[in-house]
């Protein structure tokens, strides 16, 4: 599936999203956090969801091992933060009273937390708490997958109970993507953090703690993760449901199976060919939109790679190589025929800011060669290319289970053959490739999988910059680290879009890695199931649960 590049930070800036299954339609009730759906709701229930990720590494998403998308859109419903992303890309206060008050010279936020705002416990949401979080991602113990913007806090002044304030050294212009999620101090002071959340959202004592709608009932690794309400949520109102269950099923014909079987009620799949059917059955709700969501084909740069990747020549004959408009066509010509090549890695196709960069790597074989041949490499006996007295054969890591991707890997693997290059498959479960062995460890050669985006594109600082948190490339260019750190300070939009389009035309240069295309996102439930509205952003369809019910 995708990696979710923390909640809060994460690419990209998409300003609209657009319809792209024509056969897809809205569900029967929208509504927002909060917002009591129309209509007769039956009350009480278990809804199952089809989950084609299992967070094995843990389920504390904050950490690096561990921030996978659907750990994401679990913990979401657990701990919640002061900004929500809403579905339309906006920003709407959540566990704030109103926008948090900013100023320009020093930079400063300061936070008024909402009077009604409480832990399950019944201890109140805390300016000591918005602290703690602070605290949380910048001690070096930590193993955050990010500590962009909180590291930039020089003092925190806390006011009262629900009022705190933040002194930045600069300006920070993501900063409506911190705090969140907001964790509790009263619980994890004096816990180790890398931990405590490991295998149960549950506090030292065992006992379930939430700010959420939801809060951690059980986790049976290999099988299912249960979420039971939490009777005592702030909000309008408690989840009309009694529990979730999130069952793992990782193979994606399964899961489709699954849906259409009955045995489950939800599924947030990846697009895949076989998802087609489903949008004229009757007997399901789908909806589809153009998220901030996009494959890509990182690859590594540094000592666990390949050799010679480490030469831009190479690395751009293998751009060169590639007919990303075919794989597009073949893979997306029936589930969303409008869907184009990705020619930027920081901003999508329907951003007002996108600046198609990369679309140089136009299919051509023959300059592939070419750079090959500059390169210094030579075709072997057996077709493929031999560099520095190694064969070019790269292995090609993605998720196990996931059709479309597998599909893509033969694609791609014929696609290149013929220039000399080598791809074998090294396929594994989630939990595995994007761990220490894979993608965290920076063991690969090629790595294909999805950033899940958010509604401000700071995340790609952290992404592309010289030792960037989440920089898993090793990528490093001077110049491209100097505008990507300037644009974070660049609280004028026009300025900060010229500055992170001039860091992606010189990624584009480089070739760290292949953008591929922007992920249309595809939620297909039972037409028994109401009050569920797609969220295209790293909030994900789990955003407003609260609000579902089931008829029984």
């Amino acid at each position: 599936m995708s990696r979710v590049r923390s909640k809060w930070f994460v690419l990209i800036a998409l300003l609209l999203a657009f319809a792209v299954i024509g056969a897809a339609c809205a569900s029967q009730t929208e509504t927002t956090p909060g917002e009591e759906p129309e209509g007769d709701v039956q009350m009480g229930g278990t809804l199952v969801v089809g989950a084609e990720q299992e967070p094995t590494e843990g389920l504390n998403t904050s950490l690096a091992c561990c921030s996978l998308a659907w750990g994401t859109w679990i913990q979401n419903q657990i701990f919640e933060g002061a900004y929500v992303n809403m579905p339309d890309f906006s920003y709407a206060p959540n566990l704030i009273e109103g926008e948090a008050e900013l100023t320009e010279d020093p930079f400063t936020l300061t936070y008024r937390i909402k009077e009604e705002a409480a832990w399950s416990d019944g201890t109140p949401v805390s300016a000591d708490d918005f602290a703690f979080t602070q605290e949380v991602y910048v001690n070096p113990k930590n193993k955050m997958a990010s500590r962009a913007g909180y590291d930039k806090i020089t003092e925190t002044e806390i006011i009262d109970e629900k009022t705190v304030k933040f002194t930045f050294s600069e300006p920070y212009a993501g900063w409506k993507d911190l705090f969140n999620p907001i964790w509790p101090k009263h619980v994890l002071e004096g816990q180790n953090f890398n931990k405590i959340f490991s295998k149960a959202f549950l506090t030292a004592d065992g006992e379930p703690i939430a700010s959420g709608p939801w809060m951690f009932s059980e986790y049976k690794p290999g099988e299912s993760l249960t979420l039971v309400k939490n009777e005592n949520y702030w909000g309008d109102h408690p989840p009309y449901l009694d529990e979730i269950v999130f069952r793992f099923i990782l193979e994606t014909n399964s899961e489709i199976q699954a849906l259409r079987g009955g045995e489950v009620d939800v599924i947030y799949p990846q697009p895949q060919l076989e998802l087609e059917a489903i949008t004229t059955n009757p007997d399901f709700e789908v909806q589809s939109n153009a998220g901030t969501t996009w494959e890509h084909l990182d690859i590594q740069l540094g000592d666990k790679g390949h050799p010679a990747m480490k030469d831009v020549n190479v690395r751009k004959a293998l751009a060169y190589a590639v007919d990303r408009d075919a794989v597009v066509q073949q893979m997306f010509q029936n589930l969303s025929p409008d869907l184009g090549v990705l020619n930027n890695t920081i901003y999508m196709a329907n951003s007002s800011d996108y600046v198609p960069n990369w679309e140089t790597y136009a299919h051509d074989p023959e300059m592939a060669e070419q750079l090959l041949a500059d390169a210094g490499c030579e075709k072997g006996d057996d077709g493929i290319q031999v560099c520095g007295g190694e064969r070019l054969s790269l292995d090609f890591t993605t998720t196990a289970g996931n059709a479309l991707r597998e599909l893509t890997f033969e694609v791609l693997q014929e696609q290149v053959k013929p220039v000399g290059i080598e791809l074998n498959a090294d396929f594994g479960d989630a939990g595995v490739v994007f761990g220490p062995k894979g993608l965290v460890g920076f063991n690969f050669d090629l790595f294909m999988f999805a950033w899940v985006g958010s509604a401000d594109p700071a995340g790609s600082v952290e992404i592309w910059k010289c030792e960037g948190s989440q920089n898993y490339t090793t990528y490093c260019n001077d110049e491209v680290t100097e505008l990507l750190e300037s644009s974070d300070a660049l609280l004028d939009p026009a300025a900060r879009a010229e500055a992170l389009n001039e860091a992606d035309r010189l990624m584009s240069e480089e070739v760290p890695t292949i953008p591929l295309y922007q992920k249309p996102t595809f939620l297909a439930f039972s037409t028994s199931v109401h009050g569920m509205e797609d969220n295209p952003t790293q909030e994900g369809f789990t955003w407003n649960s609260e609000n579902w019910w089931i008829e029984q």
